[in-house]
Parts: structure tokens; C-alpha cells; sequence
């Protein structure tokens, strides 16, 4: 079975995703799935990506496959079951973008504060659409000010989109204009060098950094990181092998790991508070886990296949 990209987005719903990624992140914590990290090869500057998890709960385990690039991503999901028949082959860029936005509005969900309901929004490319429409989908946004390098993107952007979510779309040619009087700030880029810098912060807000995962690229300057009171990650040992915007601080003299958590802890209670006061200001780093893509492939595939029953 072949499943394309339109069908994924048929099925694949932000709130469901949500539910599903919540509960494999659960799973996880609890020491019930098997996942393993991003491993790349290069020829030139085209990457191949693989990542794979074992989900036994479920009784399925998969891998998606994905190259980088100039053209930018083309990514296939690969369902197996317990025994090791192939269940389907599935397009996967869709798939990536919704799982990667349902992330970051759990991320939210937890770490902003309870009465943000005004966004930056920093990017207008592959993942920056899915993110304003999985936060919009999850929390009842009044504002997003849109900003990126090129402000005709921008504007294109926000007409584009002004009839898919129900919030104010203003876009903004200064990235430091962007991000005054607001709550949450959610950095979507495919710059390799900072667009956000920590002398820009007012207290209070939650930053969400979705854009690299190099160890060598990064959207924040090392003073977001160190003014961030919590560091939440999806996964410490992946940041740790390829979160540039985390490693790069560290290199800069910046305590990193003994302030970082992985968003798991809070979703299992074992932290304290996902936020202690409304002064502080959170960081959420994302990577993307194969767990959380085998999660959402499953519950595309049985919604598929329960809808032919």
C-alpha cells in the first residue's frame, strides 16, 4: 500500500497528532520503545536521512527515509509489523511537517504562559506553515507577526493563509519589531547563523527553535539560551549530537545540560513545574524523533485501513 502526501493530510489532523505524539513520548519515558537517532551520508551538499523506532505497544516499528538538499526534502515512512511485514510505504513530507507542529504545540501547550496568545513567527518556508497552524489549532491565538529575510515571502505568506487560521496575520519587515508585546516566539528558519537574539527578550516569553538540527548551524545567539530559566528538548542525547543552537552555546561558556529536560519529564509529572512564574522565559529546542513519526504513520495507516473495513 502506497499512501501519498494528500491522503496523509486527509487523515492527519493537528489535534490527533498531538494525542498520538503525546502518548509515544509517554511510552518512551516509561522505557517501552526502542528509538533510534538521525544518521546521515552525504554526496556533496545532498544529504540522506534515516531514522527508525520499534513501537511494541502498537506491535509496529518504522523508518523514514528522507534526502536534503537544494530542491529540499523528499521523504518516505516505511510501517512494519511485529513480525516484520510491510505494512505501507508512505510520502512523508506531510507526515513530518504535521508531527514536527504538533510537537512544538504540545511544547507550548505546557511552557507558555497561560494567558500568551500572541505569536512572532520567524520563517515562511517547508515548516513554518504547519507550525502557525498546529499553535493556532491548539491555543486560541488573537495575533502572529510574521517575519523573514524577504518580506514579499512574508506578505504572500500571510494572504496565503489568512483564510486557514483564525488569528490576525500582520507581516513584519524587523525581526526585533516582531517579537515586542508578545507571549510565545516560534523560530522556523533555514538560517545556519542567529536571527534571535537574547537582548531582544522581554520577560515572560516561551521560545519554540524547530529550525536546525546541525550541530554547526543555529537560529538563537547563545544569550537566548542562557537568559532561558528551562531548556526543554525532545530528546537530551539527540540535542546533544546535533542541536546547534544548545551546542554552540555551550562552546560560547553557556551552562546548557545541567539546565535541560526533555519534554517527556513534564508529560510524565517529573518536574516540578513546566513553568514557575510568568517573569521567567522557557525554551523549547526541537529535533523531530523517529518515535514521534512512527506514531502519527500509524494512526494515518489504521485510519486508512479502518475506513476500507
Amino acid at each position: 500500500m502506497l499512501i501519498s502526501e494528500a491522503k496523509v493530510r486527509e487523515e492527519l489532523s493537528f489535534p490527533d497528532a498531538m494525542t498520538v505524539v503525546e502518548h509515544a513520548l509517554r511510552e518512551s519515558a516509561a522505557g517501552n520503545i526502542e528509538n533510534q537517532l538521525r544518521r546521515r551520508v552525504h554526496i556533496g551538499s545532498t544529504a540522506l536521512n534515516i531514522m527508525s523506532a520499534a513501537m511494541p505497544g502498537l506491535r509496529v516499528m518504522g523508518a523514514k527515509v528522507y534526502t536534503t538538499g537544494e530542491r529540499g526534502p523528499n521523504a518516505y515512512f516505511l510501517l512494519f509489523d511485529a513480525s516484520g511485514d510491510l505494512l505501507c510505504t508512505m510520502e512523508a513530507d506531510e507526515l513530518g511537517r504535521i508531527r514536527t507542529g504538533a510537537v512544538t504545540a504540545l511544547a507550548t501547550k505546557y511552557l507558555a504562559r497561560s494567558d500568551a496568545y500572541e505569536m512572532a513567527l520567524f520563517g515562511t518556508g517547508f515548516q513554518a506553515e504547519t507550525q502557525l497552524r498546529a499553535i493556532c489549532a491548539t491555543r486560541p491565538m488573537r495575533k502572529v507577526k510574521v517575519w523573514s529575510r524577504n518580506f514579499d515571502k512574508v506578505k504572500g505568506f500571510c494572504s496565503r493563509l489568512e483564510g486557514v487560521v483564525q488569528v490576525d496575520l500582520e507581516p513584519v519587515d524587523d525581526a526585533r519589531r516582531a517579537i515586542q508585546d508578545v507571549g510565545i516566539i516560534t523560530t522556523a528558519t533555514s538560517s545556519p547563523e542567529p536571527v534571535l537574539f537574547g537582548d531582544w527578550l522581554e520577560h515572560g516569553v516561551h521560545v519554540n527553535a524547530i529550525g536546525n538540527n546541525r550541530s554547526y548551524e543555529r537560529e538563537l545567539d547563545s544569550m537566548v539560551v542562557s537568559k532561558a530559566s528551562q531548556i526543554i528538548v525532545d530528546s537530551t542525547e539527540q540535542a546533544q549530537s546535533e542541536s546547534g543552537d544548545l551546542l554552540l552555546a555551550e562552546q560560547d561558556g553557556v551552562p546548557v545540560w545541567t539546565r535541560t529536560s526533555e519534554l517527556s519529564a513534564i508529560l510524565m509529572g517529573n518536574l516540578a513545574s513546566a513553568r514557575n512564574s510568568d517573569d521567567e522565559i522557557t525554551l523549547f529546542k526541537s529535533n523531530g524523533l523517529a518515535l514521534e513519526d512512527v506514531a502519527v504513520a500509524h494512526h494515518v495507516y489504521t485510519r486508512i485501513v479502518e475506513g476500507h473495513e
